[in-house]
């Protein structure tokens, strides 16, 4: 959805990471995957899956990060690409819709397919109105003074971010709902699965590319060490908060995307890839187009993994897995967007030459 034109390799990379990550985090979730819903509590696979839990939360928020640092200039949207967006995750659902109830035996209803496009893929709807408002947000950006941007992300930062995380914590703590506390929504901050999260990594994406302009830069090895700072005092603060509440795991707030410490990982992760000198590496780019398709794609995958098996099993063989399956995955998302490309690019080729009023700009 960024301009992909003056993107490094380095950062395509760092693409086909998050990608992984989402992946993983997926692997783990006792809904999708299965991983914490089946793991034995308090074993060490538990303890290796939650080490990566605290490394790949960040993947979602730095997809959106990505954008705001690539798109901060452009004042011009296309509205072919949300309807591209929608009708990947239209094709694809439906299709292993199809495929996986027919072959159970399953009766097909609209309700069916419609339980296969949401709520997994709440990130498309989002992220789609995020792209179509962001002009607006750079425009605001491009009219303030470094000191009004800094204060516009304390705030934000500071409303949506510290103080946001805080009523959730402590109803999780109180057990109460604090209704209204939130500066987010009545029912809190929805674990950070919002616009307004959303806007405000696309704001720090554009603060760091005004740092780049800039040529501000920071110590790759410094970052590096931040960076699992970060995530080792998740990993603590999960354990902590199911120590003090006797919940399982997975039901952690210290995961919530708009959790600062989240938020700040996704940050050094960012950095650290920008410093690499990758160049322009044709491989990388060509298989970081599958890092939105493999989105789509991967969750009707993982369950033919036989997670279970192996969230129970020898930990050498759980990491195995968990890398093998991430990795086969892509790959399989790769393939299949490939098929997409070649059967839809004609169609879309079409729609774009004669559709000559689907943009708009400021």
């Amino acid at each position: 959805m960024s301009n992909r034109k003056l993107r490094d390799s380095n950062i395509e990379l760092l693409r086909i990471l998050a990608a992984c990550g989402v992946i993983v985090l997926h692997y783990n979730n006792a809904r999708i995957g299965g991983g914490y819903d089946a793991v034995n509590d308090g074993s060490l696979n538990q303890m290796i899956m939650t080490i990566l839990e605290s490394v790949t939360i960040c993947a979602v928020n730095l997809y959106v990060l990505i954008s705001g640092f690539f798109m901060r200039d452009s004042m011009k949207r296309d509205l072919l690409k949300p309807i591209g967006l929608l009708t990947q995750l239209i094709v694809w659902e439906t299709i292993f819709c199809l495929v996986k109830e027919l072959s159970k035996g399953n009766n097909i209803s609209f309700n069916v397919i419609l339980n296969y496009l949401t709520p997994t893929y709440w990130f498309v709807f989002v992220y789609i109105a995020l792209y179509l408002i962001s002009p607006y947000i750079n425009l605001v950006w491009k009219r303030l003074d470094d000191r009004n941007k800094n204060i516009l992300l304390i705030i934000w930062i500071g409303l949506f971010a510290v103080y946001a995380f805080i009523p959730d914590m402590l109803k999780k703590l109180a057990d109460d709902k604090l209704m209204g506390a939130s500066t987010v929504g009545l029912e809190g901050s929805q674990a950070g699965y919002t616009i307004v999260n959303f806007v405000l990594m696309y704001l720090l994406g554009c603060w760091l590319r005004d740092r780049e302009d800039k040529g501000i830069k920071n110590s790759t090895g410094k970052l590096v060490l931040l960076f699992f700072i970060d995530a080792a005092v998740i990993f603590g603060l999960t354990y902590l908060d199911k120590l003090i509440t006797g919940d399982p795991i997975y039901y952690t707030i210290v995961w919530n995307y708009e959790n600062p410490l989240v938020i700040i990982e996704a940050v050094l992760a960012f950095m650290i890839f920008k410093n690499l000198k990758i160049g322009n590496n044709k491989v990388i780019n060509r298989l970081a187009a599958a890092s939105f398709p493999s989105y789509l794609i991967h969750v009707n995958l993982l369950e033919y993994c036989g997670i279970r098996k192996y969230v129970t099993g020898n930990t050498g063989l759980l990491i195995l897995h968990i890398i093998c399956s991430t990795a086969v995955i892509y790959i399989i998302s790769f393939l299949l967007n490939m098929i997409y490309d070649l059967a839809f690019r004609p169609l879309f080729s079409f729609i774009e030459k004669h559709w000559k009023n689907r943009t708009y700009s400021l």
